[in-house]
């Protein structure tokens, strides 16, 4: 009778998905019921479905916000300052799967955000608290130069105005900065949040530029991210690649891996991974450098499957990512969410209570809650040492990955410290709840992992740490590979 019941409650919900009519509408302005309706369902939506909303916060710090979020979105009269405060709500929760994924807004606030010409003609990189240009394609600001100000503002002032808008899980601040600069991705929050909140006047950015020992201010004409996309790569500038590259110097092998992400992707990654160890048994190399700075995530075998190639004996990881608020998510809701596996939505019979923690009144996804895996080597098996480069880039897939390497002591970590949380990631599953009236979308995972009252709020730190230097990302210096050679070069 219960599996009777479970398919027949999967086939309401699956129709109710399928005969309802898309409630996005994205409109150009809204009415106050309207916003009122749209800081409803998403109210709704976090409260009956988000895991993680008191992971890192109390209950009366999550309320606050809350109670902040529902004036700032029923006070919103555009889907731009509906983002904005949806943005700020979603950050606020201090979950790193938990944001208003541009890529997913629906209709016109998508258009709006991406292809508006109320961008800056150049990329930043932030390094070190300062702005530093990556290439430009207005003439009067050029590679190498430091922009000091933007309409007034000095980084620290662009960095208190952006932060509220930044996520990342918990205390892992290095996740948070590297939204601010472009060299991770063709756009930033510099693109995306940044315009809405300091405008460009007239269609133009005034900025003041250092160059060398001289400084200037100019006034320099937005773009929309295609123009700046398109006349960089009329000067031969492309976007960076995320294909693995396997490569062997001397004694010494480098594996640079910037995706974990293979979903739609018919690449082999274990056939790269095990003709890239084979290649290093036969050259004799002593020294393997694993690169993943650029790396978020995405398939959380790929990290595992490469320590297998490290261990000479079976390890065990404790793995447990369930818990959950729901057992079925209301109807009502439901029609408002999209994901790519509808069977999310429904754990009937699969759930029972969390009885104590800092979890406690949450619910248990049996099927997940696997508590320890064990890792067998795996040949060919690499014997030499090992130095994995982390930073801020790495908060899901490449985070448990770091973590394992660490815990495992299979490879020295040299660089920053990671995204991610050491509680536990948000994410497994994750639902997206689309606003029916402004189109703005916000990204929601449902399940988090389980942890201890006593684990700490915290990143992967390397075990080497590399600050970067301003001068020396100006110089194009690598500074973490620097470091691993002067490592190499005591040992």
């Amino acid at each position: 009778m219960n599996v009777l019941i479970r398919c027949l409650a999967g086939v309401l919900l699956f129709l109710l998905l399928v005969i309802a009519p898309s409630p996005a509408r994205s409109l150009e302005t809204l009415t106050p019921e309207q916003a009122a309706e749209d800081v409803r369902v998403l109210r709704r939506a976090l409260l009956e479905l988000h895991p993680g909303l008191t992971k890192y916060q109390s209950e009366a710090e999550w309320q606050a916000k809350l109670a902040r979020f529902e004036a700032a979105g029923q006070a919103a009269r555009t889907p731009e300052a509906l983002y904005l405060a949806a943005s700020e709500l979603a950050a606020g929760i201090r979950c790193g799967h938990t944001w208003t994924n541009v890529l997913n807004q629906q209709g016109a606030i998508k258009s709006k955000l991406l292809e508006a010409p109320n961008k800056l003609p150049f990329r930043l990189q932030w390094v070190a608290d300062r702005l530093l240009v990556m290439d430009s394609v207005d003439g009067r600001v050029r590679r190498g130069d430091e922009i000091l100000t933007i309409n007034g503002a000095n980084p620290a002032q662009i960095r208190t105005m952006l932060w509220p808008y930044l996520r990342a899980d918990g205390a892992s601040d290095q996740k948070r900065l590297r939204q601010l600069g472009h060299d991770r991705f063709d756009y930033s929050q510099m693109d995306i949040t940044w315009p809405l909140l300091s405008p460009p006047v007239d269609g133009r950015w005034r900025v003041q530029v250092k160059r060398g020992a001289k400084q200037r201010t100019v006034s320099v004409k937005a773009v929309s991210l295609k123009a700046r996309a398109t006349r960089l790569a009329d000067q031969g500038i492309q976007p960076e690649s995320e294909a693995w590259q396997f490569k062997v110097e001397g004694q010494t092998a480098r594996l640079t891996l910037p995706t974990f992400s293979f979903w739609n992707s018919d690449f082999d990654w274990k056939a790269f991974l095990r003709q890239s160890f084979k290649s290093m048994s036969e050259q004799d190399v002593h020294t393997l450098v694993i690169d993943i700075r650029a790396n978020e995530g995405g398939d959380g075998a790929i990290g595992a499957r490469i320590v297998q190639h490290l261990i000479d004996e079976p390890i065990q990881f404790e793995s447990n990512q369930s818990a959950t608020r729901y057992e079925r998510v209301p109807y009502i809701l439901a029609r408002y969410l999209d994901t790519w596996d509808f069977g999310f939505f429904d754990r009937t019979g699969q759930v029972r209570p969390i009885a104590d923690g800092p979890q406690a009144g949450m619910l248990e996804f049996l099927p997940r809650a696997h508590g320890k895996q064990t890792f067998e080597p795996i040949a060919p098996q690499f014997r030499g040492k090992v130095f994995l480069l982390i930073g801020g880039e790495n908060s899901s897939a490449t985070f448990q990955f770091a973590q394992l390497a660490q815990t495992k002591g299979v490879a020295t970590l040299v660089g920053q410290s990671t995204g991610g949380n050491r509680r536990g990631l948000s994410g497994g599953q994750l639902a997206w709840v689309n606003l029916p009236n402004s189109g703005v979308a916000v990204d929601i995972p449902l399940l988090a992992t389980r942890f201890g009252a006593d684990t700490p709020d915290a990143p992967i730190h390397p075990d080497i740490e590399v600050e970067r230097t301003f001068e020396g990302q100006r110089a194009g210096i690598d500074e973490e590979m620097a470091m691993v050679q002067k490592l190499m070069a005591e040992d």
